[in-house]
């Protein structure tokens, strides 16, 4: 039986980083349903855990550390010398570089990266459009030490939006051929209603009627997050939003507003991030027109990813400065706004690679008001022509996930039950 193990599980603060977990190991049970699979934790909570044990009750989760020079648990032990190959789950970086370095020197057994993005033009920042042409333009070598030695011994190598790619086959990094393949999170489609039905209880919600709303920040305060002191580069980041917060939120408020007087129904502030929760009470909360503000609430709490996602699933629709929560909705054809910011790196072109490119507001752009009111009546003009192009947009994203498994597999030069 060929055994694959994933090394994945970001942060716990982000239901998205979370998303990336089951999205990887749904890919990967779908297209291979007799593969055994180990998950390698890298950075989640008891209640991660938890919802990865219930969901996934046939996955090995190993808790234990991979690094160089730290003693090997038998837990450890096990895992290096049972499993055939080692993915990097679908995630915003080469997060776990250190991980699959360490996997290589100890084992000699093939891994590969599933779905990330690397994003040569950080810490510069731009729409889309201008991140385009610049990221065509790079001429030289811009990868760190490490991740060149790691996607050079790669045996796949996937990124979650084209200009990743782009970037990489102009890096020389040997043979491997980066491909395109869509983050995995639009596969987190398996959660159980009951997920989510405390929230929608709790706050009347009606089936197929609410919208969700999703605030973020330019820079996301980790110093909050981690209980850490702010150094100077957090206190220039914080500075930063404080700039823009008001000009960014103004687009995320005319989208709500348009949404609900257009129909009358409720909408709900949720968190993608933990620091979300205290940001919408500081900056929407009570800030809305008056004749829409008894429709719109804000959940005073971090939620789970298995809660997000089987809310989304009912409501009408997901409006996100988040670059998750829109790909949770898709999973559910459930029609999605992303209202991008210029600090969130070229990751957002996964929605262009999508076909979801008229569903996409650049909140820097001058009309982004008029823009996000514009998208907010056309999918309500037609919420099943909204609702097809989420469903296209999944059903691109699947055969290209299920291809990207197949290569996992492919690595594999003789599959065994242990060495």
């Amino acid at each position: 039986m060929t055994h694959i193990g994933v090394v994945a599980g970001w942060q716990a603060d982000n239901i998205g980083d979370v998303a990336h977990i089951p999205g990887t190991l749904v890919a990967l049970q779908r297209r291979h349903p007799d593969a055994r699979l180990s998950l390698l934790v890298h950075n989640i909570n008891e209640r991660e855990l938890r919802m990865l044990a219930r969901y996934f009750p046939d996955v090995t989760l190993v808790t234990d550390r991979l690094e160089a020079d730290a003693p090997v648990t038998p837990e450890l032990e096990r895992f290096l010398s049972d499993v055939d190959v080692l993915v990097h789950g679908s995630g915003p970086a080469l997060v776990a570089g250190e991980v699959l370095q360490e996997w290589s020197r100890r084992t000699q057994q093939p891994y590969g990266v599933f779905a990330i993005t690397v994003d040569p033009i950080r810490p510069y920042e731009g729409t889309l459009d201008h991140l385009v042409p610049m990221i065509h333009a790079i001429d030289g070598d811009l990868l760190t030490e490490l991740e060149r030695e790691v996607f050079s011994g790669a045996s796949f190598l996937h990124t979650r939006e084209s200009l990743s790619r782009d970037f990489l086959q102009g890096q020389d990094i040997g043979p491997v051929r980066p491909r395109f393949g869509p983050d995995a999170t639009v596969l987190c489609d398996f959660y159980d209603d009951a997920d989510g039905r405390s929230v929608i209880e709790e706050y009347d919600l009606v089936d197929g009627e609410f919208l969700c709303a999703v605030p973020r920040l330019r820079f996301t305060p980790y110093h909050t997050i981690r209980g850490y002191a702010p150094g100077p580069e957090d206190h220039r980041k914080m500075a930063y939003n404080a700039g823009h917060v008001q000009d960014d939120f103004e687009v995320l408020r005319a989208g709500i507003t348009a949404w609900v007087r257009r129909t009358g129904h409720r909408a709900l502030i949720v968190p993608e991030m933990s620091y979300a929760v205290a940001t919408a009470q500081q900056h929407l909360a009570g800030t809305f027109p008056e004749d829409v503000a008894d429709k719109i609430l804000v959940l005073p709490r971090f939620w789970e990813l298995q809660e997000a996602a089987a809310v989304y699933r009912h409501s009408a629709g997901v409006l996100s400065m988040e670059c998750h929560s829109p790909l949770l909705a898709v999973a559910e054809a459930v029609p999605t706004v992303y209202l991008r910011q210029p600090t969130d790196t070229i990751k957002g072109h996964m929605y262009r690679d999508l076909g979801l490119d008229s569903h996409l507001v650049e909140v820097d752009h001058d009309d982004a008001v008029a823009q996000v009111e514009q998208v907010v009546t056309t999918i309500l003009d037609d919420t099943d022509a909204a609702r097809d192009r989420m469903q296209a947009a999944k059903d691109l994203a699947a055969p290209l996930l299920a291809s990207m498994a197949d290569d996992v597999v492919a690595s594999i030069t003789t599959p065994t039950t242990g060495r």
